[in-house]
């Protein structure tokens, strides 16, 4: 590549798995025009990634978004030489590992100076991040607890549903459920099953949620996403009236379930998170941007 003629301002990208769904793209289209409105100094451009779970579908989960390997190459053409990527990710899973790894390719090209990363929302459980695991757990739990409505009664269940995830991932879920259980046990988090047919069965993560809320004695039950963005499974798993859905199980019950059909980036508490996680990315460009 030919050297810069003139200086370049640092870039961001902002990458997320997203939604076909409109109204989830929007709300991504809003916290990328956030985030461009608090730096104006900075190229500000928005990413997908896929995830191998999905096994070659949803190959533009943002429609008309780009792979993050492809925005790179744009920062490149205009003369950006430093990068700070920010994961729009709830957990450090597969598709944060792919920003990882197009993180490293941008590095190795010879393109820019550098290149960071700020990490999910919660990161995974390996070995020697227990503590900034815990941390980032405590964050969390903070923020769901203020995020909750002020409406809910001190007797009402709050049925939160995370994607789920392989590996490591899967500790971090485990730690966060634990943790607004001690917080306030009227909050229930879970994550999707595999599919409905699991869904239906009795030791399932609905089975076992489902039993959860019958023996709290809760009789109305606010149900919320954890997903960065309120997409197809918050719309559908979650709120859906099937038979397979938290609500549709829910209900047959006999708790009348109130649906929060709001993304954690539409959350000023957690938007803050993601905020405060990207800062530390910008902060790390002045040092060469070291590798995650």
């Amino acid at each position: 590549m030919p050297p810069f003629e003139s200086p370049c301002p640092p870039g961001i990208i902002l990458a997320a798995h997203g939604s076909r769904l409109p109204e989830a793209r929007e709300a991504l289209t809003v916290f990328t025009e956030d985030v461009a409105d608090q730096r104006p100094a900075y190229v500000v451009r928005l990413a997908r990634t896929r995830g191998d779970m999905h096994h070659g579908r949803h190959l533009r989960p943002l429609l008309g978004a780009r792979a993050v390997d492809a925005v790179f190459m744009e920062m490149a053409r205009l003369g950006v030489t430093q990068v700070a990527v920010q994961s729009l990710h709830v957990v450090a899973g597969g598709e944060y590992a792919e920003v990882v790894a197009a993180a490293e390719r941008a590095r190795r090209s010879g393109n820019f100076s550098a290149v960071t990363v700020g990490g999910p929302l919660l990161p995974g459980g390996a070995a020697g991040q227990d503590t900034a695991r815990h941390a980032a757990v405590s964050r969390a739990a903070e923020a769901l607890l203020a995020s909750l409505p002020r409406e809910r009664a001190p007797d009402e269940a709050v049925a939160v549903m995370g994607h789920g995830a392989r590996g490591p991932a899967r500790e971090t879920y485990a730690a966060l459920a634990t943790e607004l259980s001690r917080r306030d046990p009227l909050i229930f988090f879970a994550t999707l099953d595999r599919d409905r047919a699991e869904a239906l069965k009795a030791e399932s993560n609905l089975g076992r949620l489902r039993r959860a809320v019958a023996a709290s004695g809760a009789r109305r039950a606010w149900l919320m996403p954890f997903f960065s963005v309120a997409g197809a499974h918050a719309r559908r798993d979650l709120a859906g009236e099937e038979e397979h859905s938290w609500r549709g199980a829910l209900s047959r019950d006999g708790v009348a379930c109130m649906p929060l059909l709001c993304g954690l980036l539409e959350l000023p508490d957690f938007a803050r998170l993601f905020h405060s996680s990207l800062d530390a990315a910008l902060a790390g460009l002045g040092g060469g941007g070291a590798a995650p």
